[in-house]
């Protein structure tokens, strides 16, 4: 059996976190009813600026590379842009990590979102030199932004109802994400400038700016910037950086972020190939599908143990890509996306509280790096591998590693079980 933190404590609840309340009568209905409040000022703000962000990265990303194509470049260029953001998102994440949990996670987040705001005007100026820099130092801030974003959901929400929480946080990026990208594109097709689109992305950026200096003060260390980038008497080691019992939450998301692509960028290749010509519907079906779920669910998902919902997520995500092998029609790929928003749903929320479940006392930060390093490397190796598996086997054959991948977080789910099948934590430790 795997069993990889068994002991890990529960992290301690900062500021954002509701403080029990002394009286006897109220202590003792929240304690049955079990449900402490999570919607408080501080949770609330965070979402709005999860969506603010998340449309500002959108609204850039859908027309960076009809950007530049415009000044010329090639496709080969607009993936090296694409690949600056994406290398220093992943490679600043540890330190990143490393200050939100000896500095403070809400200059963090001002920060992240101050720099995503600001780069993403820079892009008026035509220049894909300077698209190539201002894309990699977003990077910088989309990384401080989301890991961030989600240790202040950590922090901010009850130890009972993190996978709700978890859950209510990705309906924020899921609504973002589906609409700012038309957003973006119907700014362009009516006023055919792209300085409008980054405008307005550059806009979105600043005001999650003001939203997150109005937040309740989280996780202050009570030292400097500078003192915080200082290096630990005893050296650097691999645990300065990374929080070691995540790495189990971490693997297990890889195994979901690994079939995005498949689920995501490959669908409308293959329904192109099968004579399918309104994918669109697949879409619509999967962002709303998901949207309903998480909300639905999301008073659930903190009752049942972990590792349920998570081979539940699995299991649902197996049926998704055995539908779309067979797919061939315009409903059945409804179908097949229906069972993947309901995977998703159900697995990246229960994955998400699971992390924060392991993270020791002080280190939800790393923690958090830790665990979103895993979407970057699902990202970066899924679709390469997608790609390859079409070429040599066809679509059923990159469904079918689609599947090998989800397969294997259902097994590695059951031989940790030790971990992801234990009680539900409901209060933080003393």
């Amino acid at each position: 059996m795997i069993d990889i933190a068994p002991h890990a404590r529960i992290p301690e609840l900062t500021k954002m976190t509701q403080v029990p309340s002394a009286d006897p009568a109220e202590a003792t209905a929240a304690s049955g009813a079990d449900r402490p409040p999570l919607w408080t000022r501080g949770f609330t703000l965070l979402l709005a600026v999860t969506v603010l962000c998340y449309s500002s990265y959108q609204l850039v990303s859908v027309v960076l590379p009809l950007f530049v194509q415009s000044l010329g470049g090639s496709p080969v260029i607009a993936g090296l842009v694409f690949s600056s953001f994406s290398f220093t998102s992943f490679i600043f994440r540890p330190l990143i990590g490393h200050l939100l949990d000896t500095w403070s996670v809400r200059r963090v987040l001002v920060s992240g979102t101050t720099i995503l705001g600001a780069l993403s005007a820079v892009l008026v100026f035509p220049s894909l030199w300077l698209a190539f820099v201002a894309n990699a130092v977003r990077g910088v801030g989309w990384g401080a932004f989301s890991t961030a974003q989600s240790t202040g959901v950590a922090l901010a929400a009850p130890v009972s109802r993190r996978a709700e929480a978890a859950g209510y946080s990705s309906v924020a990026t899921t609504s973002a994400s589906a609409f700012a990208p038309a957003l973006a594109l119907w700014l362009l097709s009516l006023t055919g400038m792209f300085p409008v689109v980054f405008l307005l992305a550059g806009a979105a950026g600043l005001v999650a700016t003001a939203g997150a200096v109005m937040m309740p003060p989280t996780g202050s260390r009570g030292t400097t910037l500078r003192r915080a980038l200082t290096l630990p008497g005893k050296g650097l080691s691999l645990e300065t950086f990374i929080e070691r019992p995540v790495l189990l939450a971490s693997l297990l998301l890889v195994c979901v972020t690994m079939t995005q692509p498949v689920t995501f960028a490959f669908v409308p290749l293959h329904a192109q190939a099968v004579g399918v010509h309104n994918i669109s519907l697949y879409y619509v079906t999967t962002g709303a599908t998901g949207i309903l779920a998480r909300i639905v669910l999301g008073r659930f998902v903190d009752r049942v143990k972990r590792g349920v919902w998570i081979a539940a997520g699995y299991g649902a995500m197996l049926s998704a890509f055995a539908v779309l092998i067979i797919a061939d029609r315009i409903e059945v790929f409804v179908i097949a996306g229906f069972l993947v928003a309901i995977g998703h749903s159900l697995a990246q929320p229960s994955l998400n509280a699971f992390a924060m479940d392991l993270a020791a006392p002080g280190r939800m930060g790393k923690a958090m790096a830790t665990f979103s390093m895993a979407y970057r490397v699902g990202e970066g190796l899924g679709a390469p591998l997608a790609g390859t598996l079409i070429v040599v086997f066809g679509y059923p054959g990159m469904y079918a590693g689609a599947m090998a991948f989800a397969l294997a977080g259902l097994v590695l789910t059951a031989l940790s079980w030790r971990s992801v099948g234990r009680p539900l934590p409901r209060h933080a430790p003393a």
